[in-house]
């Protein structure tokens, strides 16, 4: 039978599931006669295959996903959004994560931006990246109501993912000082994390609601700078569609 000191070694080291399949050899039949290196693998694959899961669950979790359901294997192709699918297959092999790079999701509202977003933020997770979804709106009141540790704390949080989701990306003019926090934020991961921007705005017109001025320019040049751009056309909402109200 399994030794119980291993096994109480084993659940001291946080390894229950090796400690489990351990247990199940002991009471399979065959088992014992299999090679040592045989049985050994398959603990340590038990053990790996629970942690895998275990930390994609807590990075879904930890994402916030406005829709944490989201999967790239359901985009809908209708002719009148004019999706690329091998562009849109690409973008879920988070390539474009690895090097850093960001992607700005644009089309009118209800157009499935957010949606889009989540999708390829949880194909980020099962990459077991890490992803954080915020909308602009409360990203600027975290940084510019609250100060001190919290500040800091929420600052790194924004900061320090593999992947930044910012929904409602400039609906409307923001303040120098919001500028500013956005400057800070979109500086600090320039070439080092990547950024999913949703906006019912092209490029073109984010400098003036950033101020028009220096920093504007700056944030929008490194925003825009090696990004990959999806416009996602039609005037259905992705709500009817989903819905399938015709």
């Amino acid at each position: 039978m399994a030794n119980e000191a291993t096994m109480d070694k084993l659940y001291q080291m946080r390894m229950s599931v090796m400690a489990r399949a351990y247990r199940e050899q002991e009471e399979s039949i065959g088992v014992a006669e299999m090679p040592f290196d045989d049985r050994l693998a398959m603990l340590v694959d038990a053990e790996w295959d629970a942690r895998r899961a275990n930390k994609r669950t807590r990075l879904l979790r930890q994402a916030a996903f406005c829709d944490p359901d989201a999967n790239v294997c359901d985009v809908r192709y209708d002719p009148d959004r004019a999706l690329d699918r091998a562009k849109v297959m690409e973008l879920s092999n988070c390539t474009w994560v690895d090097a850093a790079r960001n992607l700005i999701i644009t089309g009118a509202s209800g157009a499935g931006k957010s949606w889009m977003a989540c999708a390829l933020g949880v194909a980020a997770c099962n990459a077991f990246k890490t992803v954080r979804y915020v909308r602009l709106p409360e990203l600027l009141d975290t940084l510019c109501i609250a100060k001190g540790e919290t500040w800091a704390k929420m600052r790194k949080r924004y900061i320090a993912c593999d992947l930044l989701i910012v929904d409602d990306w400039l609906l409307e003019t923001i303040s120098p000082s919001q500028t500013r926090e956005v400057l800070e934020i979109v500086e600090a991961r320039h070439r080092k994390g990547s950024l999913i921007l949703c906006s019912q705005f092209a490029p073109s017109g984010w400098r003036a609601k950033l101020g028009d001025n220096a920093m504007a320019d700056a944030v929008v040049d490194r925003l825009v700078f090696n990004s990959h751009v999806m416009h996602i056309e039609g005037t259905e909402s992705m709500r009817k569609r989903m819905s399938g109200i015709i």
